[in-house]
């Protein structure tokens, strides 16, 4: 048989190209034997819904960490029986996270089994991080039989596997990250952490184009996926969890990279604005939902003179798609013209922000750059443009006005709509672009 290395389709014949998700040259000859645990697994008895017990609390079931951060991600617990994925590019500090892990569970055992890094390199890093050693134990291993053979005599909480691309087991002919490797190693370990009430969090890596460097069968296997995030010019770290089978998947935790570990970003929502008080040309404020958590973010933009014929446009950490309409619209409906001049916008530390709520404050950033005017600090500017001059309403805007509450901001500038509930912020209400212009002005 032929198989592909994508995902995962099996062909009888060996083709140039993937029947099923087109790739090319994917295709590499497997031969498919038995597994020797076939006949092992315990199976499970059908119980009646009415029948179960349920009077066990959460907090006894589940495991609290001592990170609110991360607290906030897993929905608030660690599920015994879960088989957790944790992947993201290399330096990323994944295996910091999951040694910061058994420190920030209490009185849990935990076994981590390493094969990348030396146990002098681990004890090393915990001790850097000031981790105590009383739960938790190292095993440094390839072979999967080895390491099951081990968790089976040594009943622990958690395990920690860095990383599942190395270990191969003798039941599988491929070799170490292969597809049927994976598939079957993972196969295993789901079964493991159900029958024996063991958390499991398996260490993975990302490709360039920033996905799993293996099919995404595996995905669909494992009972949640953590992905990370960052930019290696920053000391800021985002974890996102785009998978959970036992709460919300969306939720994301802000932390710090330091000598001492990741630590949590104590206020997360201005983490990514300067921390000037005073107005600014260029610069205008917004808040968008990362997921559910509220960010106060940044927009700068930069007009100057151009020195060609054609205007040069130039957006950073936004689509620059959506700044050639916003300038459009304002060339269309106001006396701000910039079909002359050269524009340059930002977003400012890297975030990349897709939300439509902050077309206001990229406008206000455009007109202040214009015309030299400086945008007030204290104000907050959520309003998604439209091409047809009408008010759309913003995704969740009470949320981000209740967030702006809790800040310094004294004006916040929203579409003309009817709001839920009454505010102690002053709001602004704004029919089109013209209505900012005379109000700033």
């Amino acid at each position: 048989m032929y198989q592909c290395k994508e995902c995962g389709a099996k062909s009888v014949n060996l083709t140039w190209k993937c029947f099923v998700c087109g790739e090319f040259w994917s295709l590499e000859k497997i031969i498919e034997e038995k597994s020797s645990t076939a006949g092992n697994k315990i199976y499970w008895t059908s119980q009646k819904l009415n029948k179960i017990d349920l009077t066990k609390k959460e907090s006894e079931i589940k495991y609290k960490t001592s990170s609110s951060e991360l607290n906030n991600v897993l929905w608030w617990w660690v599920v015994p029986w879960s088989l957790v994925l944790l992947s993201g590019e290399p330096w990323i500090w994944k295996s910091t996270l999951t040694l910061q892990i058994s420190d920030f569970i209490k009185n849990k055992n935990f076994i981590y089994v390493s094969w990348e890094e030396t146990t002098s390199q681990i004890s090393n890093r915990s001790e850097r991080l000031k981790i105590k050693w009383d739960n938790l134990s190292l095993l440094s291993e390839t072979n999967f039989e080895n390491i099951m053979s081990t968790l089976k005599d040594n009943p622990c909480d958690i395990v920690i596997l860095d990383s599942i691309s190395v270990i191969s087991s003798n039941n599988i002919t491929s070799a170490s990250g292969s597809i049927n490797q994976i598939k079957y190693i993972t196969d295993v370990l789901l079964d493991f952490s159900k029958t024996t009430n063991t958390a499991i969090f398996i260490i993975g890596h990302v490709t360039k184009d920033w996905n799993l460097a293996w099919p995404k069968a595996l995905e669909h296997m494992v009972d949640t996926v953590l992905y990370f995030e960052w930019d290696r010019f920053e000391n800021i770290r985002i974890l996102r969890w785009v998978k959970n089978r036992f709460g919300a998947t969306n939720e994301v935790w802000i932390f710090k990279m330091t000598d001492k570990g990741l630590i949590d970003v104590p206020n997360p929502w201005l983490e990514f604005i300067s921390k000037d008080s005073e107005a600014t040309i260029w610069s205008a404020l917004s808040i968008t939902l990362e997921w559910s958590r509220a960010l106060i973010v940044e927009c700068e933009s930069l007009t100057t003179y151009t020195k060609f014929g054609y205007p040069k446009r130039s957006a950073r950490w936004l689509i620059s798609s959506k700044l050639d309409m916003l300038i459009a619209v304002l060339w269309k409906y106001t006396k701000i013209k910039l079909d002359s001049s050269d524009v340059y916008s930002n977003i400012a530390r890297w975030l990349h922000i897709k939300d439509p709520a902050i077309d206001l404050a990229i406008i206000a950033s455009l007109i202040s750059s214009k015309t030299n005017f400086a945008m007030p600090r204290n104000a907050i500017f959520i309003w998604e443009i439209s091409l047809t001059w009408k008010i759309k309403n913003v995704f969740n805007i009470e949320e981000r006005i209740s967030q702006a509450e809790k800040l310094w901001f004294e004006n916040i500038y929203i579409p003309n709509i009817k709001l839920a509930k009454k505010h102690k912020i002053n709001i602004i209400k704004l029919n089109n672009i013209v209505d900012l212009i005379n109000q700033l002005s």
